[in-house]
């Protein structure tokens, strides 16, 4: 009897029979392998920007979710098949996913890097190269290939080297032109300035050319015949000090060569209402105009003064989530998120500016903006349509705000509509602003600042931009530039506004047909400032020079401005 009753006790396995060891460490290695991935996920995403919290949750979460369906599988085996399939397709899914988005060099699971991993000899030129000095994306949001054909490979990287130069010195456009058996001419725009780079060689220039143009999503054997397209650039170690810019590039030729011009957006470009140069003053004037939904706001300038840069900010104000926002414009400069934007194509004839607009019109939305005022069936309908309480915002060229709000008013032709219609108009020019890390400061002269109607008390300097021998030289003799602006003594642009705010008292004047200089009084009555006295403010704060502002407040030499 006790020996039966024992007997099931020998029965049972040996102590320790439960603990499998090499399970439990290949468990472990799992669940690291899980957190090592993801914090890689994490990083990686921020580096090719794209969407970081989607793909953590699907890498992480589905890990983290397969490790818990492993430990309750009665069958360890199973279990840990499951958790496989599920994070390897999840985890493959993201290699996947960001092999297509950068370089060769940087690719994950393929056989080129289990050779870098696996291989002690130096890098070869081509792998050296692939470490991209600029990151492309194509037409596709894909990234180009580097070219195995030694000629396409050098203009591809004359093509990489351009593009970094253009970006490093911040420029906003580019010029190629290239004319046969001569040197490619090479124009930057900067803050607005042309400058000529160095020219390039003819035999590099064309494939240049033919690369811009099959990145760019065109044609490249179509050498005639105008064409568009885009890409993005970026520049950097691969973090948030990256500058990466939007590329819209056209194409045309002729008998005589061709011309390529980049036009180069930049994520500082994208500017709100209270970042692109209105004084505390103005902006506390304006900005519950802009919210109160309600009439025309006129915004005017001269061509290349920022007009779309700043309807683009003031847009970007409105709620486009809750509020049906359109726009009609002549080319879009900018994607804006959640806006309808309509782009006029006159080449078939078939509709004006004007028919096109009506057209948006009747959708009715919240918020209109129209580009251009090409005639008077334009400001007409814009009027109506404001005077029935929505808001729309007009560009138009103009050298002031009472140039455009006569110019406006003649287009309307009904006084009435005109003083019923209108919210604002503002006037505009872009200036450069100052380098603070080597501008130079003097004492302006006192009868300048009472000219300027500025205070004369405070002793406080003006700034320049230094002059050529300023510069410090190093022990070869060669100019120091300065490594921020690189040399021109100014760093980016600054809006500088005239602005109206058309309240009772200008709206009574309007309706009763007032002459402009019976508006002009009234508004200065108010303490509206001309567009000098406002840059001058700017020069007295640091922000910019004399010189800039006489060089962008000076009247244009055509007699009629043009934007």
């Amino acid at each position: 009897m006790q020996t039966h009753a024992f007997a099931p006790l020998a029965a049972l396995p040996e102590t320790g029979g439960y603990f499998d060891i090499l399970k439990v460490v290949l468990f472990l290695l799992c669940g690291f392998l899980t957190w090592y991935n993801a914090a890689w996920v994490d990083k990686d995403t921020v580096k090719i920007h794209t969407q970081r919290g989607p793909w953590n949750a699907a890498v992480f979460g589905t890990g983290s979710a397969f490790l818990v369906v492993w430990m309750l599988v009665p069958v360890y085996w199973v279990g840990f098949a499951i958790f496989a399939v599920a994070y390897g397709a999840a985890i493959v899914s993201y290699c996947v996913f960001h092999n297509g988005r950068v370089a060769p060099a940087e690719t994950v699971l393929t056989p080129a890097h289990f050779r870098r991993l696996f291989s002690s000899k130096a890098q070869t030129q081509d792998e050296i190269h692939s470490k991209d000095r600029v990151r492309l994306k194509d037409s596709n949001d894909k990234t180009p290939p580097w070219p195995t054909d030694p000629a396409a490979h050098r203009g591809y990287q004359g093509l990489q080297d351009l593009l970094f130069d253009a970006i490093w010195r911040r420029a906003s456009d580019v010029r190629l032109d290239l004319i046969p058996s001569q040197q490619v001419k090479v124009v930057y725009k900067v803050d607005g300035v042309e400058r000529a780079r160095e020219p390039i060689d003819p035999d590099l220039g064309d494939m240049i050319f033919r690369h811009i143009r099959t990145i760019g999503g065109m044609n490249p054997d179509e050498l005639r015949r105008p064409q568009g397209g885009h890409f993005t650039a970026s520049i950097g170690a691969g973090g948030k000090g990256d500058r990466k810019v939007d590329v819209d590039v056209k194409s045309l030729g002729s008998t005589a060569g061709q011309r390529i011009v980049f036009k180069l957006f930049a994520e500082e470009s994208k500017f709100r209402i209270n970042e692109v140069g209105f004084t505390p003053d103005q902006f506390k004037a304006f900005e519950p105009v802009v919210q109160n939904l309600k009439g025309v706001i006129v915004c005017s300038g001269p061509r290349g003064s920022g007009v779309t840069s700043t309807m683009y900010a003031i847009i970007r104000s409105h709620d486009a989530f809750i509020q049906n926002i359109n726009t009609l414009e002549i080319s879009k400069a900018l994607d804006l998120e959640n806006v309808t934007q309509n782009v006029f194509d006159s080449k078939d004839g078939a509709a004006t500016f004007a028919r096109r607009l009506q057209s948006m019109l009747r959708t009715d939305p919240d918020v209109a903006m129209a580009s251009d005022t090409p005639d008077a069936e334009t400001a007409q309908l814009v009027a109506n349509y404001g005077r029935q309480g929505k808001r729309v915002y007009l560009g138009m060229a103009a050298k002031d705000v009472f140039s455009a709000l006569r110019q406006y008013a003649h287009y309307v032709g009904d006084n009435a509509l005109v003083a019923s219609s209108l919210a604002a108009v503002c006037n505009q020019r872009l200036l450069r602003k100052l380098c603070e890390n080597c501008r130079k400061a003097y004492r302006p002269d006192p009868a300048l600042l009472k000219k300027a109607n500025l205070p004369t008390g405070e002793n406080r300097p003006f700034f320049r931009p230094p002059n050529p021998d300023e510069i410090e030289a190093d022990k070869q003799g060669n100019p120091i530039v300065c490594p921020i602006c690189q040399g021109s003594g100014y760093l980016g642009r600054s809006g500088v506004y005239e602005v109206l705010i058309i309240d009772d008292a200008l709206r009574s004047q309007l309706a009763a047909g007032a002459s402009l200089q019976e508006l002009k009084a009234e508004a200065r009555k108010r303490g509206t400032l001309y567009l000098q006295e406002v840059a001058l403010r700017k020069v007295y704060d640091g922000i910019t020079s004399i010189n800039e502002v006489l060089r962008v407040t000076k009247e244009p030499a055509a007699a009629k401005a043009r934007r």
